[in-house]
């Protein structure tokens, strides 16, 4: 007969928890995308509204660093504005940039996982690269639909998440 401590319920309560939340959002993600992305960047500009604000009003707190701090809570603040102006052509455009940034650094990857392999790094590393370098490319000349690729791939990846997690809660009951 075991004994379970508090600590040890509430860990597989965390688990279900997480997992039962990463399921929900996946499928979410999965069967009303648009809409989901449009939440998620409302989230965002609200985000960066309130730490632009906070930002801004630590001046008053501590002034130390206090070009930064109102540098910083200016761009918080415009930044928000204009993504809560404008939610659809934001999501569009940050999915778009997201998709290049990743992209470049997929080839960069590639680039140096290739040059790792002629340094002894073998086949496995020469074909990661390749794959790499290839993702990063298909990334950066055509953004628009690796943002949607990359929502199903998130998507995909919290459901793996949410069934790992509602696996381990169930496992440590």
């Amino acid at each position: 007969m075991t004994i379970e401590t508090a600590p040890e319920r509430t860990i597989n309560y965390a688990f279900l928890l997480g997992g039962l939340t990463a399921l929900i959002f996946g499928i979410i993600l999965l069967i009303r995308r648009e809409e989901a992305i449009e939440l998620l960047v409302i989230l965002l500009g609200l985000w960066w509204l309130i730490q632009g604000a906070f930002m801004l009003f630590s001046v008053f707190i501590d002034r130390e660093d206090w070009g930064w701090k109102i540098l910083l809570g200016l761009l918080g603040l415009t930044a928000g504005v204009v993504v809560l102006a404008n939610p659809i052509d934001s999501a569009t455009f940050l999915g778009s940039t997201l998709a290049i940034i990743l992209g470049v650094i997929g080839v960069i990857i590639g680039v140096s996982s290739i040059f790792g392999s002629f340094r002894g790094g073998g086949f496995g590393a020469l074909i990661f690269g390749v794959t790499s370098g290839l993702i990063g490319l298909l990334f950066i000349f055509n953004p628009s639909s690796s943002a949607s690729l990359m929502v199903t791939l998130f998507a995909v990846l919290l459901l793996i998440d949410g069934i790992a997690g509602v696996f381990l809660a169930i496992k440590y009951k």
